[in-house]
């Protein structure tokens, strides 16, 4: 099921990079490979036994904390660098939504282990669920008449 969700999440993506679209499909677009990338990530956290848990949740912490310094710093760097090109746009916004997530529930997690001396994985599901329900309601914004 997971690779399923991978291979309609990259078409969706390659579809909408070579298909000119106007801001409220883009918007929609965008907001529907955010509900895949939920999905797929959901999926990845739900399999027993993390990587996470091997270790002690001050090097989760550490960890985390570094890769989002490199991830905001890599991110800054794609928004000068690239152009208005649309393909440039939806592919890359992809793998920083994925990624984005994945490193703030490793993090959170692991912040929350230490906190409670528990294991990492059993608080995969509920700070992935916060988080995706508050950004999409982020992308959905927009959306809004008025705004």
């Amino acid at each position: 099921m997971e690779k399923l969700v991978w291979i309609v999440m990259i078409g969706i993506a390659l579809a909408a990079s070579f298909v000119p679209l106007e801001p409220f499909a883009l918007s929609l677009v965008v907001f529907a490979l955010f509900v895949f990338v939920s999905m797929a990530l959901f999926q990845q956290f739900s399999k027993d036994g993390h990587w996470l848990d091997r270790y002690p949740p001050l090097v989760g912490v550490g960890v985390g904390i570094v890769s989002l310094i490199a991830y905001i710093g890599l991110f800054i760097a794609w928004v000068n660098a690239s152009g208005d090109s649309q393909v440039w746009r939806v592919i890359p916004q992809l793998i920083f939504v994925y990624v984005g997530i994945y490193l703030f529930t490793v993090t959170m997690a692991s912040f929350l282990a230490g906190a409670t001396r528990e294991r990492p994985s059993r608080f995969f599901r509920p700070i992935l669920i916060f988080s995706v329900v508050f950004y999409a309601a982020m992308l959905l914004l927009p959306l809004q008449p008025g705004l």
